[in-house]
């Protein structure tokens, strides 16, 4: 008897037997169908015979297996004997059937048992192996010991993304959380583009003011029209790349650590130049600023907390090289605290209120499929 069924398309077999050889090597029992076939036996029937005979059946989704007629009567054959695992290796939707199954992520996999597609996979298996009423102790056991060797944390991993999606920041499938991704940037990555812009004329009109400023203010003024205007045209000219769309949330974290670096030089620039110094809010209200372009930006949760909490510890490392002790300082310290709970509070509601639209459209369009 076998322990692992793959399921694949023809186009696939380069990954299929790379995943059979890999499994194999883990101590595994690997049936792949249309290698292990004897001649002159029917098709259909050893099929059969081999999933039912297999602990669990792995499917791997394509753009080619999706269209297979015999790749969706395996997985649905192995649906109802409850032995499917599918994985998927490209960015295709599986069948609609399948679609509320968790599905790992291999399009990324080099390979190797290292990579973190694998564990998830082995980690998988590892519970199905050990949960079969066929098994034999000794064997999981050791199955367990060579393909999990991040078991502990894979589950830890299995939980924190449970919590997430608890807090409904996360849809627990897959596939449905990828195709959100894409509708959160369908959605709102004009907005991104317009914040870019609007900090790019922030900078201008704090420009102007640094010329009219009594003690000139020319380091900073050059500084902000010659280094850190163009940095922001650049970035919002690349906006309009599709890869600044296929990576929007990357895109717009780079963006603001670029602006915060530019905005702390020139919060030094200004410092040596007028008595507008960090002592007296100079260094806190533009940490204020920043944190309020954070809050208009569309950023996940977990970007917004990333983001802000660089923004809050650069501006304390500000303050306290400018020799203020937090007892002297606690009121800027509150200030940008505050606009930090501010901006996080606004991207949870933001990001809630597009999970639950996207909700709602997609099981209007799942429904209007049957």
């Amino acid at each position: 008897m076998h322990e692992l069924f793959i399921s694949y398309c023809r186009h696939d077999s380069d990954a299929a037997n790379a995943l059979a050889d890999m499994l194999s090597k883990a101590g595994l029992s690997v049936w792949l169908d249309r290698k292990a076939i004897q001649d002159g036996d029917a098709f259909d029937t050893q099929i059969e015979e081999a999933i039912a005979q297999t602990r669990v059946v792995i499917v791997i989704w394509s753009e080619h297996s999706v269209k297979s007629h015999w790749v969706r009567a395996e997985a649905a054959y192995a649906l109802a004997k409850h032995k499917l695992l599918p994985i998927s290796i490209d960015q295709s939707e599986p069948p609609l059937q399948f679609m509320q199954i968790q599905t790992i992520d291999f399009r990324y996999w080099d390979r190797t048992s290292n990579h973190h597609a694998f564990q998830q996979l082995a980690g998988a298996l590892a519970k199905r192996l050990e949960a079969s009423p066929d098994a034999q102790p000794r064997s999981v056991s050791h199955t367990l010991a060579a393909l999990s060797a991040d078991a502990v944390e894979h589950r830890a991993k299995t939980r924190l993304e449970a919590w997430i999606a608890a807090t409904g920041l996360r849809f627990p499938e897959t596939v449905v959380e990828k195709e959100y991704q894409d509708y959160f940037c369908e959605k709102t990555f004009i907005i991104a583009q317009f914040a870019m812009l609007l900090a790019a004329a922030t900078y201008v009109v704090y420009g102007a003011a640094d010329m009219a400023m009594e003690s000139g203010g020319v380091l900073s003024t050059r500084f902000r029209f010659m280094i850190a205007l163009p940095l922001m045209a650049t970035f919002f000219a690349l906006s309009f790349r599709p890869f600044a769309r296929r990576h929007s949330q990357a895109f717009i974290i780079a963006f603001g650590v670029v602006a915060m670096a530019c905005t702390y030089i020139n919060v030094y620039l200004i410092a040596a130049e007028s008595p507008f110094r960090i002592d007296n809010g100079n260094a806190t209200m533009n940490a204020m600023l920043m944190l309020g372009f954070l809050a208009l930006v569309p950023l996940s949760v977990g970007s917004t907390i990333v983001l802000g909490s660089i923004v809050v510890a650069v501006h304390a490392g500000v303050v306290m090289e400018a020799g203020m002790f937090l007892w002297t300082s606690w009121l800027f310290y509150l200030h940008v605290s505050s606009m930090f709970t501010v901006a996080c509070c606004i991207a949870y509601w933001r990001e809630r209120f597009y999970r639950t639209a996207f909700a709602a459209e997609f099981g209007s369009r799942v429904a209007g499929a049957f």
